[in-house]
């Protein structure tokens, strides 16, 4: 009971004015995953990441939902991937997003600040393509279940839309995201591009950029930009003295 007490996690219902981008769905379908809220409280159920509008869904039955006031969540673990919240400044809890949590050599840690823009390439048929389902939004309470007095209807079901004969844009993605990691001073840092990079190690930049060269390493590739930041981060410039 003390569990659900602490659960304060609020959701708020989307109207029709509401402005979203297109949804990328970071998983193949919603997963069984945890939250660990900060009290340490644990509540189970069916995710996805929408690594566009960088929330994330969660599904009952056929209503989809999107969390709100993720700065209450401590972690979420989902398809065997850790994701822990980082805001972005004290002014506004709200202002954070939930970053997967990787390690590279010798077990230092990266934080991954997912964002996968839509970039727009025309219209096709609906079949095999991912639906674009109405997304609501409600108090996370209600995943808890109506054993405990809590609402799990709210909201409109997939029957309400047919989704099977409507065309659906077709849209690329394009990688944006954001590393976060420690020099060898223990400061975090952030990165996004090659520019970034420089302007955190001016005095590496012709090794960085020569280095990224030979090892065909970018930014704007995940797995690119893990090795070149392993590199980084695992093989600090030797110290200089002054003579």
């Amino acid at each position: 009971m003390k569990r659900l007490i602490i659960i304060l996690i609020a959701f708020v219902s989307l109207t029709a004015a509401s402005q979203q981008f297109k949804r990328t769905y970071f998983l193949s379908d919603f997963t069984d995953g945890v939250l660990r809220y900060k009290g340490g409280q644990l509540v189970s159920a069916k995710m996805n990441y929408d690594a566009n509008n960088q929330v994330f869904l969660f599904m009952n039955g056929d209503v989809m939902m999107e969390m709100t006031n993720a700065y209450l969540v401590d972690t979420v673990y989902v398809a065997d991937r850790k994701f822990v919240y980082r805001a972005k400044g004290d002014s506004d809890p709200n202002e954070g997003i939930f970053c997967e949590v990787v390690h590279v050599n010798n077990n230092k840690e990266v934080l991954i600040g997912w964002l996968i823009k839509q970039v727009y390439g025309g219209r096709t048929g609906a079949f095999g393509l991912p639906t674009q389902a109405q997304v609501i939004k409600l108090k996370a309470v209600d995943l808890i279940g109506a054993e405990n007095g809590h609402n799990m209807n709210a909201g409109m079901g997939v029957s309400q839309y047919d989704y099977r004969n409507a065309d659906l844009e077709v849209w690329r993605q394009k990688n944006s995201n954001t590393y976060y990691f420690k020099t060898e001073s223990g400061e975090e840092v952030s990165a996004k591009s090659m520019k970034d990079l420089y302007k955190i190690y001016p005095e590496r930049k012709d090794e960085i950029k020569k280095y990224a060269k030979k090892n065909k390493l970018d930014m704007m590739h995940t797995d690119r930009a893990l090795k070149l930041i392993d590199y980084i981060i695992n093989n600090p410039a030797p110290a200089t003295t002054e003579e």
